[in-house]
């Protein structure tokens, strides 16, 4: 079975649904954007019982695959923040506008009514969250991670990172590290 979660993903977001769904005993996978499979069938009752657990952190889990357009921004954008090296080299409006059929400015629009923020912030949110993951994850430095993700300086993404979060990229991944290291 394939639910979707509803909400803009991130690290949190994966650590809250999987924690609930590993309390409840809930075999899953979870993919790389909003997909989360679940093994096997969830009853109707576990369901309603995760979605109530998930609420208060403003999370929902549907069988439905959104196809409207706002989630078809929304997966564009994590996909190509996740291609690292691979992304195209073009910037975010002319991406979203051949690979939607839409013009940026439709797009924005659209996007920004149905979520409350822009589209250019919605992008340094997964940007955030692919620099956590790539520091914590694949051992690279900030040269590289700032190359593969399309940054002109490692000045401008340590920026973008701390404007988001309040830390540095090196503080954050000092913190972690020691909590891994509790853990």
């Amino acid at each position: 079975m394939k639910l979707t979660i509803h909400t803009v993903p991130g690290v949190a977001v994966r650590v809250i649904v999987e924690d609930h769904l590993k309390a409840m005993g809930v075999e899953y996978e979870m993919g790389n954007t909003s997909a989360l499979i679940v093994d096997g069938r969830i009853s109707d009752e576990k369901r309603k019982e995760l979605n109530s657990a998930l609420s208060r952190f403003g999370i929902e889990l549907s069988e439905d695959v959104p196809d409207d357009l706002v989630e078809q921004i929304r997966r564009a954008i994590v996909d190509m923040v996740k291609q690292g090296e691979d992304r195209p080299n073009v910037n975010i409006s002319d991406y979203l506008s051949k690979k939607l059929n839409y013009s940026y400015g439709y797009l924005t629009a659209v996007f920004s009514e149905a979520t409350y923020t822009s589209i250019t912030h919605f992008t340094i949110i997964q940007k955030v969250e692919r620099i956590k993951e790539m520091l914590l994850n694949e051992n690279l430095t900030l040269t590289e991670i700032s190359y593969q993700l399309g940054y002109s300086s490692v000045a401008y993404l340590s920026n973008q990172f701390k404007m988001i979060t309040g830390l540095t990229p090196t503080k954050f991944k000092e913190i972690m590290l020691k909590k891994r290291q509790v853990d």
